[in-house]
């Protein structure tokens, strides 16, 4: 399921009454507009007319200036529609630099498809899009389209652009709505310019003007955070036959939750089923675990969309039947099987991803999430379940849904939880080992490297690849300019907090290097830190450092007979707001060992603080470049 509202708002839309007479030539843009800048949004506006409490009719014209072929690819059209929305494009309109029309572009040549990839098997969604293709820029092209909507459960937000380098000149955004209807908004970096009223109706108006292009920066808060948007919904919900209101986040719950009603039956076939699996199992943890593996061992996933926007999941009788189902038919489908024997659960709404964006807990919208998972409470904590993935170890969330606020919805309505918290203590990257060093400068060296936790995620793909991309994957995370992979094997420890475990060896030519009677090497193999941001006075947005976690290495060298310690690295401590790193050599006879700890502490920190945290990256990454001197005694 695509998060609720991003279709409609791949172009913000303009009116009929602004731009039709107007040229575009490049020369009016400023300057200021073209910095860091693929695309600019010359002209834009979008109204939205309500007809009835759940049916609207959308005008959008949109003037881009592509400026190379970045841009281009920013400038493509894509409108979804489905059984209940309709899509007339008026017109497609290239202009040259001096603003004179080139060509129109024809219907024809404008694609009408369903809208399905390799993993949506069912959906009764169609998508018209359009490429632009130029050869020379900068250019500009023009779109103008109507869209119709009926059973509205969701506005889409208003957002001017969506990625990076886009920079707007003007946008304006404009909704009509009856005034007997209530329509709840959120604004996110921009104010409502006016508010009118007549006789039947109310209409508000945003708009921008002059907004520069955002450029990406390192460790940055989320790109949605920081562009203007305005969140809208309706008051009151209605498709088909299910009523309720998107007053508060309860009976946003609650209206979700009865589109699950009738749905949570199983067959006696698989009651049958069940009634095997877990007869001799009186723990009911083990009990969940044991139906979460036959569900994992018996579905797939596929994506569907059909019916309610995609909301209400296929019920549990049909996932069984078919072994497919989305991530709402799945997690429905967990649902039933943990009701037969008498376990509770709940259906969670998630926005999902690496990027953990922040949920409005004072504004009910679906807009927000784009994904399900299931909500077990079990005695004192909480069991979730991502029920999409056939692999992943029970009860373990990932970098996908971890510590954000989500809706779990039940029958008394709906409220906002945060799901798991991987701790600095859980995401731990362990590395011991040992390297044997000859007089030659050439080693080789035994590692053994545990990822746990979230850092489980940095290793866990190459369980379901073949030896040969198995290989490539390792070779991949090998650090080192010359090194030779002589075997490696793994274990997984599928834990609600899992671990791989890898173990590597590696022949090192060249590993010390001989000047002289002297042999120079870094006694930190494999985790010397390259992730230092470039320093800058300009620095925009927030830094954000989304989780905690923290490596700790031990490698014993061996030097060779006939060397003698000439000099160690100095012992490294320091600490930051955003961590910790110690680092120490020491030796004993023919054997160095080095120990090394390094911490990132999760947190938001202000804009001033960037060069700072630019500083701790440096110190870092200069302590990890420090080399053991020996001395040849012959």
């Amino acid at each position: 399921m695509t998060k609720s509202g991003y279709i409609y708002l791949i172009a913000a839309v303009f009116s009929s009454t602004t731009v039709y007479s107007q040229y575009f030539p490049v020369s009016l843009i400023p300057d200021s507009l073209k910095n860091n800048a693929f695309l600019i949004i010359r002209d834009e506006v979008r109204e939205v007319k309500m007809k009835s409490e759940n049916s609207s009719v959308e005008k959008i014209v949109k003037i881009l200036t592509v400026l190379n072929k970045t841009g281009e690819d920013m400038a493509y059209l894509s409108l979804l529609y489905d059984k209940n929305s309709s899509i007339k494009v008026n017109d497609i309109i290239y202009y040259d630099l001096n603003g004179k029309k080139i060509k129109s572009v024809k219907q024809s040549e404008i694609t009408d498809s369903p809208a399905y990839g390799s993993s949506l098997l069912f959906s009764d969604n169609r998508i018209k899009h359009f490429k632009p293709n130029q050869s020379v820029y900068p250019y500009t092209i023009k779109y103008d389209y109507e869209i119709n909507n009926s059973n509205i459960i969701s506005f889409a937000c208003w957002r001017p652009f969506n990625d990076y380098n886009i920079s707007v000149q003007h946008s304006l955004f404009t909704i009509e709505y009856p005034l007997k209807d209530k329509i709840n908004r959120k604004e996110i970096n921009v104010q409502l310019r006016s508010s009118a009223k007549t006789s039947e109706s109310v209409i508000d108006t945003w708009e921008l003007n002059n907004l520069p292009a955002i450029e990406y920066e390192p460790f940055s808060i989320s790109l949605q955070e920081r562009i203007p948007s305005v969140y809208l919904m309706p008051a009151v919900l209605i498709y088909d036959q299910y009523k309720g209101t998107a007053d508060n986040w309860a009976n946003c719950g609650k209206w979700f939750y009865s589109l699950y009603q009738g749905k949570d039956e199983i067959s006696d076939v698989e009651k049958l089923k069940i009634q095997s699996l877990v007869k001799d199992i009186p723990d009911t943890l083990e009990r969940i675990r044991t139906l979460y593996r036959y569900m994992q061992g018996n579905t797939r996933y596929v994506a569907i969309a059909l019916g309610l926007g995609g909301y209400q999941p296929f019920d549990a009788k049909t996932v069984f039947e078919t072994g497919y189902g989305d991530c709402k038919a799945l997690s429905n489908y967990m649902h039933s099987l943990l009701k037969y024997i008498g376990v509770k659960s709940f259906p969670a709404r998630v926005s999902s991803g690496r990027y953990k964006e922040a949920i409005f807990t004072n504004f009910p919208n679906f807009q927000q999430f784009d994904h399900i998972i299931l909500c077990v409470p079990h005695l004192h904590d909480t069991i979730w379940l991502e029920c999409t993935n056939q692999r992943i170890p029970f009860g373990y969330l990932g970098a996908f849904t971890d510590d954000r606020k989500v809706l779990v919805t039940g029958e008394s309505g709906g409220s906002l939880v945060r799901t798991k918290q991987y701790s600095q203590d859980e995401n731990v990257q362990i590395r011991n080992g040992s390297v044997k060093l000859n007089p030659d400068g050439n080693g080789e060296s035994g590692l053994k490297t545990s990822f746990k936790g979230i850092l489980y995620e940095n290793i866990f793909p190459i369980l379901a690849m073949d030896e040969n991309d198995r290989k490539l994957f390792i070779q991949k995370q090998i650090s080192l300019p010359i090194f030779n992979l002589l075997s490696y094997s793994f274990s997984e420890d599928r834990s609600i907090v899992p671990c791989i475990t890898e173990n590597l060896k590696i022949s090192l030519p060249n590993y010390g290097a001989i000047v002289g009677k002297r042999m120079y090497f870094n006694p930190n193999i494999l985790s010397r830190f390259a992730k230092v941001p470039y320093r800058t006075q300009e620095r925009k947005s927030e830094i954000y450092l989304r989780r905690s976690y923290q490596e700790l290495d031990t490698i014993e060298y061996i030097i060779p007979l006939n060397y003698l310690v000439d000099k160690l690295p100095d012992k490294k401590n320091f600490k930051s707001k955003f961590g910790e790193y110690s680092s120490e050599v020491t030796s004993n006879g023919d054997k160095i060992k080095y120990v090394r700890l390094l911490k990132f502490t999760k947190g938001q920190y202000p804009v001033s603080d960037y060069n700072s945290f630019v500083d701790f990256c440096e110190q870092i990454s200069v302590a990890d470049q420090g080399k053991v001197i020996l001395n040849s005694s012959k």
